[in-house]
């Protein structure tokens, strides 16, 4: 499957759908089911659950889940919520929709698109979610929580 390394927080957005557009700088021809991976910088980010209140550790250099890409076109003024991300003339909408999450397992990004093996990916199932979000540490390097570790509420 194609892949697509996207830093956090936005990866975390596009696979839960809260971000429908991704903006690059470069078209794709490809369509269809897409990898989002989490890049392996920056480490140490955190959200809070606005459900429970909890902090967690965003996940970092691993797989995140599947979104379905619909249509790479120019980005417009209109794309801004969406995309979570000020328009840039020039710049390409990814526009996507979010299909399932997968499994976090380590994976080393690469700029552009790139491959993983179909047996790489696992879907997982919505208690398998629930858990991982709840108890899982998510991959990382050596997590070292400092004052300026960078947290957002969404």
């Amino acid at each position: 499957m194609q892949a697509l390394s996207v830093k956090q927080p936005y990866a975390l957005l596009l696979c839960e759908g809260a971000k429908t557009v991704e903006v690059r700088s470069w078209p794709t021809d490809h369509r269809g089911d897409l990898l989002i991976c989490a890049s392996a910088a920056p480490k140490n980010l955190f959200w809070k659950d606005s459900l429970d209140g909890v902090t967690r550790l965003l996940p970092a250099g691993c797989a995140m889940g599947v979104v379905e890409l619909l249509d790479v076109r120019l980005m417009t003024k209109a794309d801004d919520e969406a995309s979570c991300w000020a328009y840039a003339a020039g710049a390409y909408a990814w526009v996507v929709r979010p299909k399932y999450w997968a499994r976090p397992a380590k994976l080393t990004g690469r700029l552009g698109l790139f491959d993983v093996p179909d047996n790489k990916i696992v879907q997982l199932t919505d208690t398998e979610v629930e858990a991982f979000a709840i108890f899982e540490n998510p991959p990382q390097g050596v997590m070292k929580l400092t004052k300026t570790s960078t947290v957002f509420g969404f």
